[in-house]
């Protein structure tokens, strides 16, 4: 699919390169979509683009890019076709030889980008770059929880298995690893750099993941982390992470890929990396109130592995506890869990 640029929007002098291209996929964003964009243009490193792709949105979102006049930004239109669509038509579009993505409810502290190409000068075999992150509310207040991955020595069963980038917000990557993951390069029929033949519009089914593990697969750049909290990932019920049955759906598709791209891969570490899925489904439904949904996960979890148990034991017994008494107390369970996601204790220690 071609986008459709809106001349006003695309000021960027013809010819130039810019060192960085940033892509936000847009789906009826308005209302966060100001702060998105400016925690980009605020960024201490300047040397980049911010290319804006409207998946079609139906909400105010146009109007609120109209409010910025940086010339860094480049708008595009296109007919919904979904979030992966949209960052494929982004990566096309794209003139920089450092690549980041952000969703368009996302945050990013001020030297990020200056932070990732440092790492990438220092450590020229990296060729995605990714940091440690913090959660935020609606509102943009920071909620008691952070995710802080493994940051060294990440290998194809790493992303496979706990998925160390964690979301579309996080990463920067040397451009050359997109060439590496599709067709005629990669060899495994993939001709879009994130694959979207499963994916419905407006609605992401994990291809992020899926892309980050294609990356780990077929490129020989490795992946490594910034030890700093970078991203701010906001949590909230209208958000793509609040889906879990569509989270899950994407997670088969990642599955079925590896089993037939990998099957090595599959067969030494599916049981663990189905395991530690359903229990961060588990933690996700818990957030949500819905015990008997957490409590099913929990389930299935068990059912393919018990490492999430022995391995860390805290965190798989507190979440299994916390979904038996949401079904057995519910009431109960709400209060001692706390009674929303944008309380300062409570619930937003179940969103990782």
């Amino acid at each position: 699919m071609k986008p459709q640029k809106d001349t006003a929007f695309d000021t960027y002098a013809p010819g130039s390169s810019p060192a960085v291209s940033v892509i936000v996929p847009i789906y009826n964003a308005g209302d966060l979509l100001a702060d998105t964009i400016t925690s980009v243009l605020d960024q201490t490193y300047s040397d980049f683009e911010l290319i804006l792709v409207d998946d079609g949105s139906t909400d105010h979102s146009a109007m609120v890019c109209r409010t910025f006049t940086d010339p860094r930004i480049r708008y595009f239109w296109q007919n919904n076709a979904g979030v992966s669509a949209a960052r494929n038509s982004g990566l096309a579009m794209a003139r920089g030889a450092f690549i980041g993505f952000i969703d368009s409810d996302d945050l990013w502290h001020e030297d990020k980008i200056a932070a990732h190409m440092a790492h990438f000068e220092a450590r020229p075999n990296v060729g995605v770059s990714y940091s440690a992150c913090q959660f935020i509310n609606k509102q943009g207040a920071l909620l008691n929880t952070r995710f802080r991955p493994k940051m060294t020595g990440i290998t194809a069963a790493d992303v496979y298995s706990r998925n160390p980038i964690a979301g579309g917000s996080s990463a920067f990557f040397r451009r050359s690893v997109f060439n590496e993951i599709i067709e005629p390069a990669s060899g495994d029929g993939c001709r879009d750099y994130f694959y979207t033949e499963e994916s419905a519009p407006g609605l992401s089914l994990a291809e992020d993941h899926q892309c980050w593990l294609r990356i780990a697969l077929h490129s020989e750049l490795q992946f490594e982390g910034v030890d700093r909290f970078l991203t701010c990932y906001r949590i909230h019920d209208e958000g793509l992470s609040a889906n879990i049955p569509a989270m899950n759906k994407g997670w088969e598709a990642i599955d079925a890929y590896v089993e037939r791209v990998a099957p090595e891969l599959h067969k030494m570490h599916s049981a663990r990396a189905n395991a530690y899925q359903m229990r961060y489904y588990a933690r996700r439904a818990i957030a949500m109130k819905n015990g008997a949904l957490a409590l099913s996960y929990v389930r299935k979890s068990l059912g393919h592995s018990l490492e999430p148990f022995w391995r860390e034991p805290t965190k798989s017994l507190t979440t299994l506890g916390a979904a038996t008494l949401m079904c057995v107390m519910p009431k109960l369970g709400g209060r001692l869990l706390g009674d929303n996601l944008s309380s300062k204790s409570g619930d937003e220690a179940w969103v990782a």
